[in-house]
């Protein structure tokens, strides 16, 4: 708390003293003679120091990182994704988001927080996850030559999502958030 609210906050509380004081009739300190309000006014302190205060304009960074860039569409993906109804399905869904168009979920385009950092740190706001609707996929997918287990539907949306982070670096997980693979769409 700032030393000016602290003063303003003493000053209410002795107000409100005063007046129950004086409602009791205590109006009088029994010893002096003097008025409850004015001993109270001389243990105040002084509030002069308030016309001291420089107020400077700050400009904070943002809280939240906004970005006009987006992937284009393209033709493929590198590295190799040996599944064409993945690559077809992540070429659409880049081409969707490039074009504004409609998607079906309230959670596409929803920041995601990367709470286990297993992206590289970046400001809140920087990745924004989507749903990835494979159909009839198979339940692995081999990228680069690695073999990537897709885990289990558990919801309408399934567990597969693309992230992007800053409209320019795209990522494939498989497996609901458990591997990420940076992607690069080839035009």
């Amino acid at each position: 708390m700032s030393k000016a609210k602290a003063m303003l906050l003493n000053a209410i509380m002795v107000l409100s003293f005063v007046n129950f004081a004086t409602a009791a009739g205590l109006g009088n300190n029994l010893k002096t003679g003097t008025p409850a309000a004015e001993l109270l006014a001389s243990l105040m302190p002084s509030l002069d120091f308030l016309e001291t205060i420089t107020v400077r304009k700050v400009e904070a960074a943002p809280a939240i990182f906004k970005s006009d860039k987006l992937i284009a569409p393209g033709r493929d993906l590198a590295p190799k994704v040996e599944d064409p109804l993945r690559v077809k399905a992540i070429l659409k869904l880049v081409g969707d988001i490039y074009n504004s168009v409609h998607l079906p979920y309230a959670q596409d385009g929803a920041t995601f927080k990367n709470k286990e950092r297993k992206l590289p740190v970046q400001p809140i706001g920087f990745y924004k996850e989507y749903t990835l609707l494979t159909g009839g996929a198979p339940h692995t997918v081999v990228i680069d030559g690695q073999t990537y287990q897709v885990a289990p539907d558990l919801s309408a949306r399934g567990s597969e999502r693309c992230i992007i982070g800053g409209g320019t670096k795209l990522y494939y997980t498989p497996d609901h958030y458990a591997h990420f693979i940076e992607l690069t769409v080839v035009r």
